[in-house]
């Protein structure tokens, strides 16, 4: 088939008699190839001619379609020997690897249910249980999101999210809320009576976490749990 193209253009009288040897320029090129894609069949073609000139050559340049299609021409010239490729157009076919044969993939494959928030929640603002809800994600960019909701609830926001928003770690701010050295509001209950009294925090902790502080008043060491923002409740018995 290249031979064919090849003996169309130089049957041409307009092209045998051409002069190549100062360089072909871009419209002479633009001619060249659109000839060759009227002698395979194809109708009107409208190649842009490049606006940078080919090199010269002594004879006529064959053209041929590069890699099987004609969405890209490639100009050779014999006579010195060089080869350019030249975009015409047309549309690049589109080709199936025959061992990646296509397969209908249903809206529900892949997908797992992740945490997003129900609402719009401002900076800072702390993620309680009615804040959050589930919603469908693929799994192909499942990293660094969560799958439970108690994993977010009581953590505060780095930054402000809208409503449907599918959380992130990198939105969430340490999930800390009591920080060791910090001062501390230490409720102590012993049946219906319930004091206040300063602590100090000795590790950090998550909302319902027991941790090691300091009696401020007694200077005992003793375990508590934490239910708010620098805040820890004391009860008898706990480990």
């Amino acid at each position: 088939m290249r031979a064919l193209w090849i003996i169309a253009l130089l049957a041409s009288p307009a092209m045998a008699q051409t002069d190549y040897s100062r360089g072909i320029s871009g419209t002479q090129a633009a001619e060249l190839v659109a000839d060759a894609m009227r002698a395979t069949g194809i109708q009107n073609p409208r190649p842009n001619a490049p606006i940078r000139p080919f090199p010269a050559c002594n004879a006529t340049p064959s053209i041929a379609p590069l890699n099987g299609g004609w969405a890209t021409a490639e100009i050779s010239c014999p006579n010195p020997r060089w080869t350019r490729a030249m975009r015409t157009n047309l549309p690049a076919p589109q080709f199936q690897p025959a061992d990646r044969p296509t397969r209908a993939v249903s809206p529900d494959v892949d997908q797992m249910m992740v945490v997003a928030l129900k609402r719009s929640m401002q900076i800072g603002e702390m993620i309680g249980p009615a804040d959050v809800t589930l919603v469908p994600r693929s799994t192909r960019s499942a990293a660094d999101i969560f799958v439970d909701p108690q994993l977010v609830i009581g953590r505060r926001l780095k930054s402000t999210l809208g409503a449907e928003q599918i959380l992130h770690l990198r939105h969430l701010e340490p999930d800390w809320l009591v920080q060791s050295g910090t001062p501390l509001a230490l409720q102590v209950s012993v049946g219906a009576i319930s004091v206040v009294a300063p602590g100090e925090a000795l590790e950090n902790g998550r909302l319902g976490d027991v941790i090691e502080l300091r009696n401020l008043s007694s200077g005992e060491i003793v375990n508590g749990i934490v239910n708010g923002e620098n805040s820890v409740i004391l009860r008898p018995n706990i480990p």
